[in-house]
């Protein structure tokens, strides 16, 4: 499973929420861009991120963040799959969450960065092998066929990734474990499987 937790930040600093404004632009710069903040018992409260500076500017610099802050319900969960945390961000229009555990301690912030980390892992970007980018029918049995064709062929499959782009049609998008673009050409070829391009990709764990 993509858990959230195999990606989050734990690196974060934390503010409790009876602290002034003072003290969130006494901690928060551009080397730290959130905070955390929290209840006295160390449960989440909400988060404070660089961009709400210009907001907070206009409050007296003795207020509490209790005053002007409300508990976000925009968080994850550390066993939250990638997907929620990606539709979470999608419908919050937030770029970082918080990340608490099942009892509401904060233990790490999940944001772009971290997308574009399991992203980058999830498709295999960074082992050596093959790319192939096919088209197949939306019909079920279809893809199975596909991989039994590099199975049966001892072609170890790094990556999948799916897109619907038709009423008809599914884009299939394959990191395979080998670096032989010809060879998987001829068996795309031999195979009728209609494909859009076969890259090769070094991967950053090449030495």
């Amino acid at each position: 499973m993509m858990y959230v937790k195999i990606w989050q930040n734990e690196a974060f600093q934390t503010i409790e929420y009876t602290e002034s404004l003072q003290k969130v632009f006494d901690k928060i710069s551009s080397e730290e861009e959130n905070l955390v903040v929290i209840r006295r018992d160390g449960t989440l409260y909400n988060l404070i991120t660089l961009n709400d500076l210009t907001t907070f500017s206009s409050y007296d610099f003795d207020t509490k963040l209790i005053e002007i802050l409300d508990p976000t319900d925009s968080f994850l969960f550390d066993t939250d799959l990638l997907e929620d945390a990606l539709v979470l961000m999608l419908e919050s229009r937030a770029r970082i969450l918080p990340v608490v555990d099942n009892e509401m301690h904060p233990v790490g912030v999940f944001g772009l960065f971290e997308v574009l980390k399991s992203f980058k892992t999830i498709s295999a970007m960074d082992e050596a092998g093959t790319r192939a980018v096919i088209k197949i029918d939306d019909i079920p049995g279809e893809l199975n066929k596909v991989l039994s064709i590099f199975a049966n062929r001892k072609i170890n499959l790094l990556s999948l990734m799916t897109a619907k782009i038709s009423d008809k049609k599914r884009m299939i998008s394959l990191k395979l474990g080998i670096k032989n673009i010809d060879l998987i050409s001829d068996i795309l070829d031999e195979e009728n499987i209609e494909y859009e391009g076969i890259y090769e990709e070094k991967g950053d764990k090449e030495s």
